[in-house]
C-alpha cells in the first residue's frame, strides 16, 4: 500500500473524545484469512505486535471464546509493557473480541473491550476496523490510537514480507 494510502486509512475515524471511543480503519494488501490468521496465530502475533521498536519476548493466548491472552511487549531500552486480556468472540475469519487491560506490578488496570473487525475488499485486500471502548479518559484513547496505528505499520510490514 501506498504510504499516502496508508496515512489516509490511518486517520480515518479515530478517537471519538465525546465517548472516549477509539476506531481505527486500516487497509491490507492482503487475503482475509491472512490477516485473520496474523492476530490469531501466537508464532505470526510476536512477529508485529505492539508499536515500533518494541518486539514481544513473552505471548501467551488459549483462543477460544472465555480463553485468556497476556503479552510482554518490550521497548528499545528493555521497559516491559504488559498487557493481558479475555477473549470474548473468535469468528474467522472476520471478527475477534476481547479485553484489554494494561498491568503494573502484577496489578491489571481499567479494562477495555477490543472488537477486530475484517472485511475482504476483493481477494487480496481487507479492510480492517479497530474498535475500542470505553477509556478512563480522552487522553489515554489518543494515545492507543497512536500505538495502534504504529502496531498497524508494523503488521502492513509483516504481511507484505509474508
Amino acid at each position: 500500500m501506498a504510504s499516502s494510502e496508508r496515512a489516509a486509512a490511518a486517520t480515518e475515524g479515530g478517537a471519538a473524545a465525546s465517548d472516549k471511543t477509539l476506531r481505527i480503519v486500516r487497509i491490507f494488501d492482503a487475503p482475509i484469512q491472512m490477516v485473520f490468521e496474523a492476530w490469531t496465530v501466537p508464532e505470526q502475533i510476536v512477529q508485529w505486535w505492539g508499536p515500533q521498536g518494541h518486539h514481544v519476548p513473552e505471548y501467551r493466548i488459549d483462543m477460544q471464546a472465555g480463553g485468556s491472552w497476556r503479552t510482554v511487549m518490550r521497548d528499545a531500552d528493555g521497559g516491559d509493557h504488559i498487557v493481558s486480556g479475555v477473549i470474548h468472540e473468535v469468528s474467522p475469519p472476520s471478527r475477534l473480541v476481547f479485553s484489554w487491560a494494561w498491568e503494573t506490578d502484577g496489578v491489571r488496570g481499567h479494562e477495555t473491550v477490543i472488537t477486530i473487525d475484517l472485511r475482504a475488499l476483493g481477494e487480496d485486500r481487507t479492510e480492517l476496523t479497530l474498535t475500542q471502548r470505553e477509556f478512563e479518559t480522552v487522553e489515554s484513547c489518543e494515545l492507543h490510537g497512536l500505538g495502534w496505528n504504529s502496531s498497524f505499520d508494523c503488521l502492513d510490514t509483516y504481511l507484505e514480507e509474508e
